[in-house]
C-alpha cells in the first residue's frame, strides 16, 4: 500500500478544487457516477437520494454534481480520485479523460496517482 505525504494530498486536493467545474460538466448522466460514490461510501444514501431528486426536479446535473464534489472536497481523500477516474467512469464519461490526464501530466503526483490506480484496480 502506498502512503501519500500531506504535501502530496494537498496538491491533489488543490487540483481537484481547480478542476471541480470541469468535472461537473464532464458528468452528463447520473448513472454510474452517483452509484459509485454511494457504493464506496463517499456520499451517504441521503445525499445520493437528494441528488437524484434534484435531477428529477430539473436542477441542472452539472450543479448537482458540483454540489457533490464540494461535499467531497470537505472530506477529501485521494482514493476518491480512483473512483472518479475508474475505468467505468472514463468509458461512460469520455470528457473525464482529459481531466484525468491533467492530474497525471508530468509531475510526481501523476506517477503516484497512476501507480495507485494500477495497484488498486
Amino acid at each position: 500500500m502506498f502512503t501519500l505525504t500531506k504535501a502530496l494530498e494537498k496538491a491533489l486536493l488543490q487540483h481537484f478544487i481547480y478542476m471541480k467545474v470541469n468535472i461537473a460538466y464532464a458528468i452528463n448522466k447520473p448513472f454510474p457516477f452517483f452509484e459509485a460514490l454511494r457504493d464506496k461510501s463517499f456520499i451517504t444514501e441521503r445525499m445520493y437520494k437528494e441528488s437524484l431528486e434534484a435531477c428529477q426536479n430539473l436542477v441542472p446535473l452539472s450543479k448537482v454534481v458540483h454540489n457533490i464534489l464540494t461535499s467531497l472536497e470537505q472530506t477529501f481523500h485521494p482514493s476518491v480520485l480512483l473512483t472518479l477516474f475508474s475505468k467505468v467512469n472514463l468509458r461512460e464519461y469520455p470528457s473525464l479523460v482529459a481531466i484525468f490526464r491533467s492530474f497525471r501530466n508530468g509531475n510526481v503526483v501523476s506517477l503516484i496517482l497512476v501507480t495507485c490506480a494500477v495497484v488498486l484496480q
